[in-house]
């Protein structure tokens, strides 16, 4: 199991703790401080496990940090937890049974999440997609089938693949992209992961200039030229901006997304319900898009906080035993 971080003091350890507490014990953790200042490394040392190995590096992104835990990492499957997320404890026992009871070791298992924010507040539930098999197009025209901290890989991917691409902004979606194209992957059919979605958060961030944006969204698709078709390139450019016109509307950004509209396929914008609000957006001025956003994050963080603190307690527990250190560290800051 591979956990990139980066200054990420505050929540790291619940991340270990997450991990070295799965049901699935026979597992090494490798987890890669990207040159951190803050104080992320000397609590890592404080955690006492034999499955753990902190290896430190100079500041180079989460590809690199990714890649190189891949590279020192022996298991068959392969996994990956970004530092602000967190696994149910059957996440990985549920993943692999899948991956086996399908009958193709060489493939992706991909679980739903759970969306929070800062204050561990339920705010979203990932879409429950199903599909499985070669599910390449799905993932050209989707960009929540699949995400690091909710998939498991066979080593075989990571040996064919070279691991994250690192001249991309969204390494992980060229990762997975490519991947689909090659080999099968399957559902575990249930939410098994706590997935943070933050104001602060570098998705979030890199929408204030919309020629930034612009960039990474255009980087994916020159990542990826060398690697697919001249159709299959044409359809994931149309729908990056198509993917960047709902982020700048649902996170308020209404003038980048009226510069960006003549770009986006009217096709694609009457697909769903998203499409249609985006569309009236620019025709009234008004961001519908965002103001729909907040409705249901209200109603999501209110209206069922009494399901999730019963739902929740599994991703936050008090671990014993030899996870024991993991626990009483973050529990002492606040986390567990």
């Amino acid at each position: 199991m591979v956990l990139p971080v980066y200054q990420g003091e505050s929540l790291v350890l619940r991340a270990v703790a997450s991990v070295l507490g799965q049901s699935y014990e026979t597992l090494e953790l490798i987890v890669v401080d990207d040159g951190s200042t803050d104080g992320t490394l000397e609590r890592l040392e404080r955690v006492k496990d034999p499955r753990l190995t902190v290896l430190t590096v100079e500041n180079r992104g989460v590809a690199h940090a990714r890649n190189l835990g891949m590279s020192r990492s022996r298991g068959e499957y392969l996994a990956f937890l970004d530092a602000d997320d967190l696994w149910h404890p059957d996440f990985l026992s549920r993943a692999l049974t899948t991956a086996r009871r399908d009958g193709e070791p060489y493939c992706l298992v991909y679980s739903w999440y759970y969306a929070v924010d800062d204050r561990e507040r339920l705010v979203n539930l990932s879409h429950p997609f199903s599909v499985s098999g070669i599910i390449f197009g799905d993932v050209l025209r989707n960009e929540g089938i699949l995400l690091p901290s909710t998939t498991v890989i066979h080593r075989r991917v990571y040996e064919t693949l070279g691991g994250f691409p690192t001249d991309c902004y969204h390494e992980d979606r060229a990762f997975f992209i490519r991947a689909c194209r090659r080999f099968p992957a399957f559902p575990v059919g249930e939410r098994l992961v706590v997935y943070r979605q933050t104001p602060s958060g570098r998705a979030r961030c890199i929408l204030k200039d919309f020629d930034e944006a612009l960039a990474a969204e255009m980087s994916i698709v020159r990542s990826l030229e060398p690697v697919l078709e001249p159709e299959e390139i044409s359809t994931l450019e149309r729908f990056q901006m198509r993917f960047l016109m709902n982020r700048f509307l649902m996170y308020n950004r209404l003038p980048h997304a009226k510069r960006l509209f003549p770009r986006v396929a009217p096709a694609l914008l009457a697909k769903d319900r998203k499409g249609a609000l985006a569309v009236l957006s620019m025709k009234t001025g008004i961001d519908l898009l965002y103001l729909a956003r907040v409705v249901v994050q209200s109603v999501t963080r209110y209206g069922l906080l009494p399901w999730w603190r019963r739902l929740r307690r599994p991703f936050y527990p008090r671990l014993g035993g030899r996870e024991a250190s993991v626990a009483a560290t973050a529990a002492g800051d606040g986390l567990v």
